[in-house]
C-alpha cells in the first residue's frame, strides 16, 4: 500500500514536495492559510518512517487545536474559575 501525497487533519496539511525527504507543513484555517515549516527527513533510506512521523505531527496538531477549542468553549460557558 502506498502512502498518500498529503496528510490532512483538521486545519493542518503536510504536503508532499518534489523531494521524497521533504514535506511542507501548512495551516489552512478559514481565510488564514500559511506555511508553518518544511519538514526534512533525517534519512534518505527511511522514508516510510518519515511519512509516519509527518502523519503523526499533523494529527497531533489537529488534536491540540480541538482540545484548545473545547477548553475555550468550556471557559466561555461556565466562566473562568481562575478569576473568581
Amino acid at each position: 500500500m502506498t502512502k498518500p501525497d498529503d496528510y490532512i487533519a483538521g486545519h493542518y496539511t503536510a504536503a508532499a514536495t518534489v523531494k521524497s525527504t521533504r514535506r511542507d507543513l501548512f495551516f489552512l484555517g478559514p481565510q488564514n492559510a500559511r506555511l508553518i515549516a518544511t519538514l526534512v527527513s533525517g534519512s534518505a533510506t527511511k522514508i516510510a518512517q518519515f511519512d509516519t512521523d509527518c502523519e503523526r505531527i499533523v494529527k497531533a496538531l489537529a488534536l491540540l487545536d480541538a482540545s484548545e477549542a473545547g477548553h475555550a468553549k468550556a471557559e466561555g460557558e461556565g466562566g473562568n474559575l481562575d478569576n473568581q
